[in-house]
Formats: C-alpha cells, structure tokens, sequence
C-alpha cells in the first residue's frame, strides 16, 4: 500500500504553479506527481515507460518532460525525476505521525498515572502498584515537566498551523508552514503555546524584512524565551493564591475588555483556552478573543 495514500491538495498554489502550462505539459506533470507520491520515492527516468503511462507519444513527453525540469517543476535525483513539494509533504506526514505517536504514548501514561492516584488500595494491586504504607509515602518531586505537560489537543496539526501563521503574519515561505514538527516537538517538552511560542514568533515576525524559510528558524528564539521564563519563574515565590468569588473574576474581565489582554501567570487560563477558571455564566461573547499578554494585576485594581 502506498505510503500516501491521500495528500493535501491547495487548488489555489496548483493553479498559480501550472499557469501558463501547455494541457499535455499539465497532464504529464499531474501523473508524474502522483506517481511520486504512490511511490513514495524517485522515479525511474524510463522514458519511453513514463510516456505510456502519461497517455502521451515519446516526443510529447519528452517535449513536455525538459519543460518542467527546466521551470524547477521536476527535478532529476540520482537516476531519477522527483519533486521538491512531494518531498516536503513526505516530511510534513512523516512528522505529523511521529508527534501523534509521542503524544498518543503520552495520553495513555497519563491516564494510567491518573488511574494509579485516584485507585483504591483495594483497587492498586491490579493497577500493579504496591499497598504497603512505605510505598505510598513516597511522593515524586513535581517538576517543570510534570506540570507543563501539552494538553492532547495540542497535538492538533491543523489548529497548531492555524495559530501559526496568524502569528506570523506572512512572514514564512508558504511550503515551509506546513511542517509544524520542530514547534509541535518544542511543546511536547513542556514550552507553552501561548505564553512561549506565540509572543517569540509574533515579536519576530514584526521585526523580519524577508519571511522565514520553516518554523525551524524560530525554535533557538522560543527556546531561550522558554528558558529565560523558567529562570525567572524558579527565582520568584508561588504567586499569592486570587480570590474565585462572582465579583473577583468579574472585576478581572472588566479589566481584561478594557485592556484587550489576559494575565496567565495569574489568573490561568484565558476564556476561551482549556481549563479557564472564569464562571461562564460571567462570560460574554467574544471574551478572550485576540487578547495579548498582560502582566500581574496591578495593585490598585484591587480596590476598582
């Protein structure tokens, strides 16, 4: 079976890439794509073989063939025709499932850890854990890791490169967006979406006079905002526990509309985003919707 057996298609990129292409120049290079991709791999460059099976005569697909390598459609590799879009669509499926693969792995002992902590001592020896009171005293230290690990819907490709290029804003060659692997890889670390990935790339992308060729050139910047975030959350004491009544979490959103901005080291997660703490009956539409990141509460808020 072939290892593709669907590929994404964008009518828009192969309409600009064949026009002005001759019927038999796109007929040739739509089959020899799509042989690429039921290959898997190069194709042989058996003319008279490649001409058959493109319906066209020898001449034709000869004619059409030095066309196409000559316009960067097709290129020649080692004995054989391959493309570049083919290529980076085997690398973008080829990631897609590795990182679904991590994050499926990681789901399941997730569950399994859940099961463990929230069985009963008659329940955990089938869970394999031990009941002796030792055993159960023994407590692991919580770390970064632990509490920073991606939410499962986070492993989302689609919603992940939707995000993405919004951040962006353009400013990324179009093939290269679609890998989203050394971000998605980044995040099953323990970076975060919102408060690491998104402000590097938006900051960046402000600043760049020629888009980035992949994601890949953003992660050294993530990583060393990531890192200089741990530091300065190690050096700081746990933020003062924020009152949950009605009327704080109402005067927090007044403020937030106000200033289109959401604080997460404080409050948690914004409405909207998984886990917000907010009461929904306080929620109003369009509530968390292209906030930014704000600092802690000013002091006298408090008393607003």
């Amino acid at each position: 079976m072939s290892d593709f057996p669907w590929v994404r298609f964008f009518p828009s990129d192969w309409l600009a890439g064949t026009r002005g292409m001759s019927a038999v120049e796109t007929g040739v290079y739509i089959t020899l794509v799509a042989t690429m991709y039921e290959r898997g791999e190069p194709i042989p460059e058996d003319q008279a073989r490649l001409a058959r099976l493109c319906g066209a005569s020898n001449s034709a697909f000869k004619k059409a063939l030095d066309t196409l390598i000559e316009e960067g459609k097709i290129t020649r590799v080692n004995g054989g025709l391959w493309n570049d879009r083919v290529e980076k669509e085997k690398v973008y499926l080829s990631e897609k499932s590795e990182v679904a693969r991590r994050a499926g792995k990681m789901s399941a002992e997730k569950r399994k850890q859940n099961q463990e902590a929230e069985a009963t001592p008659v329940q955990r020896p089938f869970n394999g854990r031990s009941t002796k009171p030792e055993a159960r005293s023994q407590k692991p230290e919580a770390t970064l890791s632990s509490v920073a690990a991606p939410p499962a819907a986070q492993a989302d490709f689609d919603q992940l490169q939707s995000k993405l290029t919004e951040a962006v804003d353009g400013k990324i060659q179009p093939h290269g967006s679609f890998v989203v692997g050394p971000i998605a890889e980044l995040m099953a670390n323990g970076v975060s979406l919102e408060l690491d990935v998104i402000p590097v790339i938006r900051s960046k992308a402000e600043k760049m006079m020629r888009p980035a060729q992949s994601w890949a050139y953003f992660v050294p910047m993530i990583r060393e905002a990531y890192e200089r975030r741990v530091a300065a959350g190690r050096a700081l004491p746990p933020p003062p526990k924020i009152g949950q009544s009605d009327d704080d979490w109402a005067r927090r959103l007044r403020f937030a509309r106000k200033r289109s901005g959401w604080s997460h080291d404080e409050w948690g997660p914004a409405p909207g985003e998984d886990g917000c703490l907010v009461p929904t009956h306080l929620l109003q539409p369009g509530d968390g919707r292209g906030w930014q990141e704000l600092k802690a509460e000013p002091k006298r808020s408090l008393v607003a």
